[in-house]
């Protein structure tokens, strides 16, 4: 399944540095390849799938979708709710409506450079670490040994999460990996966590056409696909008391998301935030406290003023907790060389030939790839 997922990162990767008909033969060509390299039935589906997601948007999808009633009415909903956040936390606004809602627009240049320096500019990209805490908090809540139910109410929170934070790439990759994790519990197997990505990445192009030539597209999937590949191989280098702590945890998808994000940041923003491993670390305990209470008071504002506003302290403290660490925290970043897009590719290669998915035998270090990974690094810095 790794052909998979790879040749969706790829096919994204390519489709916004490339004109579409460059994508369409990238898509077609890796199909084969995919195919050829691992042996496995379900590629021959998945990756099909996604190329013809990415043939929807080129040849039957019209350049701009209407807006109809549906579109305004969530349009309201989530002006509303933002409304709602500049009522309750004031002067920290402009953060809470990013970390809740991912909306940007309140916070001014100097917050923006601020919160990017200190490495936490991540929080507001609304994202799977926001939707996983979210649904599992609410899970806990709504509990029923009925599976088929569980499902369909976990599909109703995420329609929502994703109507009210905007249906950006991030959220709806998030969602969609959820579904995926649920059906396969539902069918009482265990996931395959490849095909789980390549699933995410093709319905959230027929969900959001044009979503693969953004920059948050491609970096929320870059992450997960990091995490994929080499999550399970970390977890397992670790001291087996240390695996299943909140610590470990963070640590391993903080990491893992920035192997899988590295060529793309330097790529558009040519600089690494190094410090934001460690602070996410240190931040991760807040971050239940803030989603909880911040979307409960946003929620109920509306309609019980005095209720949301009782309920948004511990949300604010956590906001507030997390503007003085951005206002006070000067680490200054690692500037990186923007990479050639051939580099891009090959860097991703190199990743998939160094995972566990592609090695027959994994007591031996994976030489192919990781040489491959070496020259990709130093043509990087070479071009």
């Amino acid at each position: 399944m790794a052909g998979a997922a790879l040749g969706a990162i790829l096919a994204a990767i390519l489709g916004s540095l490339a004109p579409d008909r460059v994508l369409l033969i990238v898509c077609a060509a890796l199909i084969p390849v995919s195919a050829f390299l691992l042996h496995r039935k379900s590629v021959f589906f998945l990756l099909p799938l996604a190329a013809f997601t990415v043939l929807v948007r080129i040849v039957l999808l019209p350049t701009e979708l209407p807006d109809g009633p549906g579109a305004s009415f969530l349009a309201n909903l989530r002006g509303n709710l933002l409304a709602n956040a500049d009522a309750l936390f004031r002067d920290e606004a402009a953060a809470g409506r990013g970390i809740l809602l991912g909306d940007h627009a309140a916070m001014t240049a100097a917050e923006y450079a601020s919160y990017a320096q200190s490495g936490l500019l991540h929080l507001f990209a609304v994202s799977g670490l926001h939707v996983t805490i979210l649904v599992g908090m609410i899970g806990r809540f709504i509990r029923t040994e009925k599976k088929l139910l569980s499902f369909g109410v976990l599909s109703l929170v995420l329609l929502f999460l994703c109507a009210v934070t905007g249906f950006t790439a991030s959220v709806l990759r998030a969602a969609f990996t959820l579904i995926a994790l649920k059906l396969s519990e539902l069918r009482e197997r265990k996931a395959d966590m490849p095909s789980v990505l390549c699933f995410a990445f093709a319905m959230t192009l027929l969900c959001e056409p044009f979503a693969y030539e953004t920059v948050g597209f491609q970096l929320s999937f870059a992450a997960m696909t990091g995490m994929v590949l080499f999550a399970g191989k970390f977890r397992r280098s670790l001291p087996k008391p240390l695996r299943g702590s909140l610590i470990a945890r963070a640590l391993i998808g903080a990491a893992t998301a920035m192997i899988g994000m590295l060529p793309l940041t330097a790529y558009y923003f040519q600089s690494l935030a190094w410090i934001s491993i460690p602070l996410s670390i240190v931040l991760i305990p807040t971050m239940p406290i803030l989603l909880l209470f911040g979307f409960l008071s946003v929620l109920l504002y509306g309609i019980l003023p005095h209720v949301a506003a009782v309920l948004s302290y511990p949300a604010y403290g956590a906001i507030k907790l997390i503007a003085i660490i951005a206002q006070n925290l000067d680490v200054p970043a690692l500037r990186l060389p923007a990479p050639h897009p051939a580099m891009i590719v090959l860097y991703y290669l190199a990743l998939l030939l160094c995972s566990p998915l592609l090695l027959r035998n994994r007591k031996r270090p994976p030489w192919i790839g990781l040489g491959l990974l070496a020259v990709s690094i130093v043509l990087w810095f070479l071009l």
